[in-house]
């Protein structure tokens, strides 16, 4: 049996979600790297970590838009590694789209991605974990708030992952633990322009953007925190104060 660590993140190829890889690459997790469709950038994060830490990373492609791709890739990750601690819900998809352009097939992709995924993926993990392990959701600020029309989908499905949290979290204790993580602005969206980032800065408290280096710190003391499940922990300057 594997006497390491094991840690999943999906959506782990890219933006936070690479960093959160790396996070877990640097404690010396061995760790399952899942993405959609970002094989080159997978590739090299896995080959930088590997020279830095000397760590076991495995990459995995699959579409979580795919009813059958959460056992998957759970499967996988116990068939690399016989093992799976820490499984982190990275993967998500967030499209701006004004109200009446919203369709089904868009709503329908945000909710598969955001909500279905995540829970099956729940699910499946939860049957194969070690005793102790933590499963961790990446919420959003935007999940608490009604100042975004362009985002219905996203917001929507995100404030549902959120109780979904709150319920696993009682159906999995004590052997497994559920929390999340709502992160505010940490890493600007590509479209974003500076005059939005000020108008957003406006209405956080601390003044500045975050990193995804908050949110893998984040991740790591509800990994580490024994006593705690079923939180979902802003991480987002203090932006929640002014709601």
């Amino acid at each position: 049996m594997n006497s390491r660590r094991v840690a999943l993140v999906t959506g782990g190829a890219r933006r936070v979600g690479a960093e959160i890889v790396r996070s877990f690459a640097a404690r010396g997790y061995d760790v399952v790297v899942h993405h959609g469709n970002s094989p080159e950038q997978a590739e090299s994060l896995a080959a930088e970590l590997r020279a830095a830490h000397g760590g076991r990373i495995e990459v995995l492609q699959d579409d979580l838009a795919d009813v059958h791709a959460p056992a998957r890739i759970v499967n996988a990750a116990i068939g690399a590694f016989g093992a799976l601690d820490v499984v982190v819900s990275s993967a998500s998809v967030m499209t701006a789209l004004p109200f009446d352009a919203v369709t089904p097939e868009a709503w329908e992709h945000t909710a598969a991605i955001n909500l279905r995924a995540p829970f099956f993926l729940m699910q499946a993990a939860a049957r194969v974990m070690r005793d102790g392990g933590s499963i961790i959701q990446l919420s959003d600020h935007l999940a608490f708030e009604a100042t975004s029309p362009r985002l219905i989908p996203h917001q929507v499905t995100k404030a549902a992952l959120t109780q979904l949290v709150r319920t696993t979290a009682s159906a999995f204790a004590p052997r497994l633990r559920v929390n999340a993580v709502a992160p505010g602005l940490v890493l600007a969206p590509e479209a974003m322009s500076p005059e939005a980032i000020e108008r957003f800065l406006h209405d956080v408290p601390m003044g500045r953007c975050g990193t995804p280096l908050d949110v893998a710190q984040a991740i790591h003391f509800l990994v580490d925190a024994p006593y705690i499940t079923g939180l979902v922990l802003p991480v987002d300057g203090g932006r929640h104060l002014r709601r």
